[in-house]
């Protein structure tokens, strides 16, 4: 997410927590949770692939990072102008993981259950998913201090893949201060140790990695696109990234900068919110449809019983996809 969206958001948000740490405190039945707002919200281009969209849950600060958990059947994400790290059922069962939490943003899951999550205090770490067990992974590459991990994506082997802007730095999140590193990185951590993949992208954010492991998106708030990085080429310097396509501004959708979090689909395409919303890329870059949302989309996560269904954060509220 950018600096002014935070700023914005900062605004807006005259919100109370919800809950108690490790406490639910919400429960709605899945039918009432939808039909509250299904009604209202517009599949734009995608009736083909999208049954229908709905507010799951509001009264948020600013909503981001989700990941399925399917040892739980719900979704880890973060609230992250609320330091607080929250899950959240398809029911819309909300629970409260962790407060004061560092100022958490994405999450994405290790085999073994437990999710990476990075944060804007600078750190990235691992956590279960029940919000115990938190440890610190990294803090530094070369002996300088992180920016503030944003987004992350797990590859098939538990290699870890980040962004690192420095949101966290300006002001949106524990500490304002200038880059120790002086770049806005890309970063792989893999058998203990944390190498620079791209040095070169203005403001690197969202992050996925193709399903045959050879291709990693990024998107760049900047420049309005989505960027890949050939890993099959990474040697132990830093790679150039490729534009792979710039995003339009989504009609019918609200205000917002440019692409922010995305996902990979099991069929290759690519989630990418943008302005206005979500855009359904296909792997070679031409644009499938796209789904417009009234306020910034931060995030998503695909997930649900049957994997047809994707949590969106969005500002205040989270929201959620049911796919056909």
């Amino acid at each position: 997410m950018s600096r002014s969206l935070f700023a914005s958001a900062a605004l807006a948000a005259g919100v109370a927590l919800l809950g108690a740490s490790g406490s639910v405190t919400q429960s709605t039945s899945e039918s009432e949770a939808r039909s509250q707002s299904v009604s209202t919200m517009s599949l734009g281009t995608c009736g083909d692939l999208v049954k229908d969209v709905a507010e799951l849950k509001d009264g948020f600060k600013w909503t981001e990072g989700p990941a399925w958990d399917p040892d739980r059947n719900r979704w880890v994400f973060s609230d992250v102008m609320g330091d607080t790290e929250y899950a959240i059922a398809p029911s819309a069962e909300l629970t409260t993981l962790r407060e004061k939490a560092g100022y958490p943003n994405g999450h994405a899951l290790l085999s073994d259950g437990t999710f990476v999550v990075a944060q804007h205090d600078r750190t990235l770490d691992t956590v279960e998913g029940d919000g115990e067990g938190f440890a610190l992974l990294y803090d530094t590459f070369e002996d300088k201090k992180l920016n503030s991990p944003n987004d992350v994506s797990v590859g098939s082997d538990d290699s870890i893949y980040f962004t690192d802007p420095p949101f966290g730095i300006q002001g949106f999140g524990p500490e304002k201060a200038e880059s120790a590193l002086g770049y806005s990185g890309v970063f792989k951590v893999s058998n203990g140790t944390i190498e620079l993949l791209n040095k070169d992208l203005a403001t690197p954010n969202g992050i996925g990695i193709s399903n045959d492991q050879s291709t990693l998106y990024i998107s760049d708030a900047a420049t309005n696109s989505l960027y890949t990085l050939d890993l099959a080429s990474f040697d132990g310097e830093p790679l150039t990234a490729e534009k792979f396509v710039e995003l339009m501004p989504i009609e019918g959708g609200g205000e917002g900068h440019g692409p922010d979090g995305l996902r990979v689909a099991t069929d290759g395409s690519i989630w990418a919110s943008g302005k206005g919303g979500i855009n359904v890329v296909k792997a070679d870059g031409t644009l499938t449809c796209s789904i417009p949302f009234p306020n910034h989309v931060a995030n998503l996560a695909f997930g649900g019983a049957d994997g047809k269904q994707i949590l969106v954060t969005s500002a205040d509220k989270v929201y959620t996809i049911s796919l056909k």
